[in-house]
């Protein structure tokens, strides 16, 4: 018995995943036996990777290489994701037990059945073992999130010694020493054993791929003018020239994709062949890399070839540019080999440091030569001189850091120069290809188009999708270039793929949580949202409102609440989704709290407001209001302002907090009939009798004047000079008052001009 009891203490999930609860069959059917044992597996296996990441940078040496970092790193986002999958999926089972827990009670009451109190007995051990499960993996979640923290912290200090590290400059005879007295240790890298035992074999495999390339390139290039239209680019005319590219923006893509698979298959083919016995590292590293240079040859074929755009240039520039597609690719490819040389301890330091040097005064000499070039023909190249002058000033800031001997500084900065240059290029020629492309695909006049046409849709609707289908392709292309800019592995498909992989699932970016993904998923959710409120508005204005007896003030009230009830809804369910909770933003309300004490009162006030007034409906749509001093028609009441029209056409834009706390006068609220009154005076020798009946007849002849309640007139002041009578009469809408009073005015006049009875108003 005190085994059993120890065993359930120290281990509650795996004792009640062994019982078979004796509940209904909906219980049953929740499986929480099978469903254990897999949580357990889970969390047992994300415990042993936290010890053991834990252990890695607790007891490894404090020059830990940011490679082995990023593995890190990505274990620990790994067991994040992980973490959060566990907790949605046992937070669904523990919402489910605490109902049936709900239902049967926490404790047993008299007389109660004895299966009933079993079945709760049961329940609880269950619910224990699911909150066990629970408190673990948020524990876990806590501990990766903390791991992940402390990875970022030492990445960026790490990052930030190796820009301001200072090594033993060329100039100085030290340097040179240290080169040689590496010489023994870099032989063990080119022999037997060594990482580059194979080096004969893998520059001829290197070397026989881009010669390959270069044979098939233009074998692709003819195969893609055959499937897209070919435009000549041999233009003098700098509009021809970029009309022209842009006409053939579709074949520059067409063509680079092809021999970046034509590039991926000839490494692949080699890398198989039997005799080939490199390193798997360096081959896997120069597979990953060939792609991206395969597609800067093939785009920049049309550019840069032989019967290219630089064809009318003068003969030294045209030597200069040409083949500077192939001069950027075979730098970057150089660039993942000396990185992959640098994480895996390729080469002694002095060696790779001198190679760094060669790296950047090679690259940097090659951007100042190739912008000067462009900046010969700059009424076509527009951004010749500025990418000159930049290039110029980091081949200069990067000669002064190796002269110094900050050789790692001017490395990375060249680096990231060209990978950034590398990256717009690409973005810029994929994004603009696409744009193209959709245009051509939607064209009014196009096949597709035309297909589409008769299936009812407009070319309006044609125009829509190709905007937004470019809008959707430019913002991935801009997240594509996010992960190419990005410093924390090389320039090839496998890392730029898991950078934006970790974009869209939720990984971070230096420590700043991210999840692409999920900002899709609540800009969907939005758009469905407010197509079906919209909808759903329509259908209760047009379908259910006509079969009510409801005003249009009340209608416009229940449209009000059901829209703000609908988007509180939505606006929650998108914080749900982006898995923010009521803890998440209690910042954010205490913000609010200090926001609203120290400025924002009134639009507070405002809102509550038109709350109040949407509620208790003091002032409907369709009311004729006066409030300081202007008469309206309300048209709309929304949550922070009201809106009058004017007898002048203008829109009064009142506060709804006036409408609480000043008085206002509804000349329809008891309801749509309006009382009138006028004043007039009469001298004091008339004859008032008939004075009286002149009023009554002219309004008895006015069809605008209710006949019931009957028009009246009234004696309201006498003087020696005059007697002020006031005629009272009924309209059925208020909103005619103005111009029903101009009419009774003018018949009064009319009708005591006629028997010479002087009237004037009061």
């Amino acid at each position: 018995m005190s085994n059993t009891s120890h065993a359930a203490t120290n281990d509650p999930i795996e004792t009640t995943a062994s019982k078979t609860l004796n509940l209904s069959d909906a219980s049953h059917s929740l499986s929480w036996k099978n469903f254990a044992d897999r949580i357990k597996v889970k969390l047992d296996q994300n415990s042993f990777l936290i010890k053991e990441i834990f252990n890695t940078l607790n007891h490894s040496p404090s020059n830990i290489s940011s490679n082995e970092l990023n593995i890190l790193l990505e274990r620990c986002q790994n067991i994040q994701k992980s973490m959060k999958g566990t907790i949605a999926e046992v937070q669904s089972y523990n919402d489910i037990f605490d109902d049936y827990l709900k239902i049967y009670g926490t404790k047993a009451e008299a007389n109660e059945d004895p299966a009933i109190t079993t079945q709760r007995n049961e329940l609880q051990k269950v619910s224990q073992s699911i909150k066990s499960a629970l408190m673990r993996s948020r524990l876990y979640l806590l501990q990766s999130q903390q791991l992940n923290s402390l990875i970022t912290s030492k990445l960026s200090h790490l990052q930030n010694a190796t820009l301001s590290k200072k090594s033993t400059s060329p100039l100085s005879l030290l340097f040179w020493q240290n080169l040689i007295s590496e010489t023994p240790q870099n032989k063990t890298f080119i022999q037997n054993d060594g990482a580059l035992s194979h080096w004969p074999i893998l520059i001829s495999g290197v070397i026989g791929t881009l010669l390959l390339l270069a044979i098939f390139s233009s074998l692709a290039l003819n195969l893609s003018k055959k499937i897209v239209p070919y435009h000549d680019l041999t233009s003098s005319t700098e509009n021809n020239i970029k009309e022209r590219i842009l006409h053939n923006i579709i074949l520059i893509n067409l063509n680079g994709f092809i021999c970046c698979a034509i590039v991926s298959a000839i490494w692949a083919i080699w890398k198989s062949l039997p005799f080939n016995g490199t390193n798997d590292l360096v081959t896997s590293l120069l597979m990953s890399s060939f792609p991206i240079c395969g597609f800067l040859i093939g785009a920049g074929q049309l550019f840069f070839g032989s019967k290219g755009l630089l064809n009318d240039f003068p003969q030294k520039e045209r030597a200069t540019l040409h083949k500077a597609n192939w001069i950027l690719a075979i730098n970057l490819l150089l660039l993942n080999l000396l990185r992959g040389f640098q994480t895996q301890g390729v080469f002694g330091h002095t060696l790779l440091e001198l190679l760094e040097i060669i790296f950047t005064l090679s690259v940097s000499l090659s951007a100042v030569m190739t912008f000067r070039s462009f900046e010969k023909q700059n009424d076509l190249f527009f951004f010749a001189p500025p990418a000159l002058g930049i290039s110029t000033f980091i081949t200069c800031i990067s000669v002064l850091a190796i002269l110094i001997g900050y050789i790692p500084f001017a490395f990375i900065c060249t680096s990231w120069i060209l990978i950034a240059l590398s990256g717009l290029l690409i973005i810029i020629t994929v994004g603009t290809g696409w744009r193209v492309f959709l245009e051509r695909i939607f064209y009014p006049e196009g096949s597709v188009a035309s297909h589409l046409r008769p299936l009812g849709i407009s070319t309006r609707r044609l125009t829509q999708l190709s905007v937004l289908l470019s809008g959707s392709g430019n913002i991935f292309l801009f997240f594509l270039f996010i992960s190419i800019i990005q410093e924390n592995g090389n320039v090839n498909f496998i890392d730029i793929g898991s950078r934006l992989h970790a974009l869209f699932v939720g990984n971070s970016i230096y420590g700043i949580p991210f999840s692409l993904d999920t900002i899709l998923i609540c800009l969907l959710f939005g758009f469905i949202a407010s197509y079906l409120i919209r909808h759903c508005r329509e259908w209760i204005r047009t379908q259910f409102f006509p079969t009510t007896r409801l005003d249009i003030g009340a209608q416009t009230s229940i449209l009000s609440i059901f829209t703000y009830c609908a988007w509180t809804l939505v606006f929650l369910s998108i914080l749900t989704i982006a898995g923010l909770s009521v803890q998440n933003l209690t910042w954010v309300v205490s913000a609010l709290s200090v926001g609203i004490g120290f400025g924002l009162q009134s639009i507070v006030q405002n809102f509550v407001s038109g709350i109040i007034l949407i509620a208790e409906r003091p002032v409907r749509v369709g009311d004729i209001v006066e409030i300081g001093g202007a008469k309206g028609d309300i048209k709309r009441i929304s949550i922070r302002a009201t809106d009058i029209n004017l007898s002048d056409g203008s829109t009064l834009i009142v506060p709804n907090s006036q409408f609480i706390t000043s008085s206002i006068k509804n000349d329809t609220q008891a309801g749509s009939m309006s009382s009138i009154t006028l004043n007039f005076q009469i001298p004091i020798e008339a004859d008032i009798e008939k004075a009286t009946a002149l009023f009554m007849e002219v309004a008895a002849q006015r069809p605008e004047i209710l006949s019931k309640p009957t028009p009246y007139t009234t004696v309201s002041a006498l003087s020696s000079t005059s007697i002020t009578m006031g005629l009272t009469f009924n309209i059925a809408s208020a909103r005619n008052a103005s111009n029903v009073q101009s009419l009774i005015l003018f018949d009064l006049f009319r009708r005591f001009h006629t028997e010479n009875i002087s009237l004037t108003t009061v």
